[in-house]
């Protein structure tokens, strides 16, 4: 009987409650708090909105700059569309190996130029959406592990040179960027859900991506072992399964490329260098954009800041739930990336270049971006508005000038390349050293040169028939010469000098030997300047000069 009279004594009074009015008292103020605190959150998350459409706008606007400005298609570049452009698709399969991308990136660029053509403009155009692409990866991949927003992401590409300047090049490092920050976002996903559309799209993005760049099998495998290493301490053996099989089967689809590189273990001797772990620690910093130290220093405070905020949410919830698995699949990721990157070149000993780190950075920024947001300024201007190459304009200019007796020297070797897709003219025309294929990176053939006891007698043989005919020589290139009181560098057969298997210095011994013999018997030397505004910007890997030598003496 008390009981009852307790329950209908609670319920009269919460009934009365509910009918009088609020009055100011610590209910009133409590409720007021949360109407405050719910406006400030819908607030917070239409500002969050707004920052990452803004930044979506910045990176497309200065994607689109970079687009205008990048000219004409460099040696690389030309290499990819010349291979993309040979007869067959079994042309493409048996010469892939010559650059840096299994056979699956050339043949998109060979349908994209079936469909919209081959010109500079529709090329960069390509690019264009490449970086549009990656922008739009981010976005996915955030959006995978919820309401998350890219807010860092976006403002970390905004602010890197090397995305705008690398990742919109024909060549495999932007798609393939874009392709692993979506692995990144799938497999990194399956912690959270595990239907099967979402294992079969995870499994798709990932064949896809090591399909595109075959450094992203390397970056895979740190996702991949990040995702596992969460499964296995939280006993979810069966999603562990599930990821290591999505892994595996796409590392096992590269299995058919696996001769032709062994083969090209026979050449590629001429691009491995002796990295150390201080060069390539210096060549990433590079890689992670301009200005100077500025743009690294701020990802270093990026990164010790958010360990530091995870140090601290380890303190403060030792005893209560654990960090959330998106904290620790950002941090493992980061981690294994590094420790992977760093195997695979040393273990590939390329000197390497910005572009190498490019899909790197990007699996960092993503990884970064999972814990924490950033205002990003703006990117260094004259980066993204820097011409890619002048190769161009020096053949447009010879073919303009050139009479069809005279003959053409092209040097660096790698110049022929660009210079084979640009130059219209009737002169004939020779690289240092002479090689008979200028469509893709013919290091194989180089080696043959670097061996041989008489690697650039034909060259001195057509320079003296030229001039002395009374024709000219041009040179793409310009000249080379030393001191007077040293001489021509010569150098015997590889490997027996002390440069080894340095082409580049190679290279060099035959341009000094072929620039004395050439001013020493010409009768006039001429500076020909090359048709571009004083202003532009040419990136300095492939900055060309023009000679002319004439008469003979």
């Amino acid at each position: 009987m008390n009981s009852h009279c307790n329950v209908l004594a609670r319920t009269s009074h919460a009934s009365f409650v509910a009918k009088i009015p609020l009055l100011p008292g610590k209910a009133g103020r409590a409720t007021a708090k949360d109407d405050a605190s719910a406006k400030q959150s819908n607030l917070l998350a239409k500002a969050e909105w707004l920052l990452g459409l803004l930044l979506t706008a910045i990176v497309v606007s200065l994607l689109v700059a970079r687009t205008f400005h990048a000219g004409a298609l460099w040696r690389d570049e030309c290499a990819v569309v010349q291979l993309a452009q040979m007869p067959t698709v079994g042309d493409i399969a048996h010469n892939f190996q010559h650059e840096a991308f299994p056979p699956l990136f050339p043949l998109i660029v060979r349908g994209y130029i079936t469909v919209f053509g081959s010109t500079d403009a529709a090329l960069r155009f390509f690019g264009f959406c490449v970086g549009c692409l990656v922008v739009g990866a981010f976005w996915i991949s955030a959006r995978l592990f919820g309401n998350n927003l890219p807010l860092l992401g976006l403002a970390l590409l905004s602010l890197n040179t090397t995305f705008f300047v690398w990742g919109t090049t024909i060549r495999g490092y932007g798609l393939g960027s874009a392709m692993i920050v979506l692995v990144f976002g799938y497999v990194g996903s399956l912690l959270l859900r595990t239907r099967r559309r979402h294992i079969i799209a995870a499994a798709l993005v990932c064949i896809f991506a090591v399909q595109i760049l075959l450094y992203n099998s390397v970056l895979l495998v740190a996702i991949g072992a990040a995702v596992l290493c969460i499964l296995l301490v939280e006993r979810r053996s069966r999603q562990a399964i599930v990821v290591a099989a999505i892994c595996t089967l796409a590392l096992v689809f590269l299995l058919p490329y696996t001769p032709a590189y062994l083969r090209a273990r026979d050449w590629n001797i001429l691009v491995r260098g002796w990295p150390t772990s201080y060069s390539l620690w210096k060549h990433f910093e590079v890689a992670l954009g301009n200005p100077g130290y500025s743009i690294p220093a701020l990802w270093y405070a990026i990164a010790v800041g958010l360990i530091g905020l995870f140090t601290f949410r380890l303190y403060k919830n030792r005893e209560a739930k654990p960090p959330s698995q998106l904290i620790w699949f950002g941090l493992l990721t980061s981690i294994f990336a590094i420790i992977g990157c760093y195997g695979f070149l040393r273990v590939l000993s390329y000197t390497t270049s910005a572009w190498y780190y490019l899909a790197f950075t990007c699996v960092i920024a993503a990884a970064l971006a999972t814990g924490a947001l950033v205002l990003a300024p703006f990117a260094d201007w004259s980066a993204i508005t820097e011409r890619q190459t002048n190769v161009d304009v020096a053949a447009r200019t010879v073919a303009a000038q050139a009479a069809p007796s005279d003959l053409i020297v092209v040097v660096p070797w790698q110049f022929g390349i660009p210079f084979n897709s640009y130059y219209r003219g009737s002169a004939p025309w020779m690289t240092i050293p002479n090689i008979s294929d200028h469509r893709v990176h013919r290091y194989n053939l180089i080696k043959a040169k670097m061996i041989s006891t008489h690697p650039i007698d034909d060259l001195i043989e057509a320079i003296r028939t030229t001039l002395a005919s009374r024709n000219r020589v041009w040179f793409v290139g310009g000249l080379n010469l030393p001191r007077p009181e040293e001489g021509p560098m010569i150098l015997p057969p590889a490997p027996a000098s002390r440069f080894q298997w340095d082409n580049r210095a190679y290279t060099a011994s035959w341009w000094q030997q072929l620039s004395v013999f050439s001013v020493e018997h010409a009768v006039k030397v001429d500076a020909v300047p090359l048709s571009l505004p004083q202003s532009t910007r040419i990136n300095e890997l492939e900055q060309t000069s023009l000679a002319l030598v004439q008469g003979w003496h």
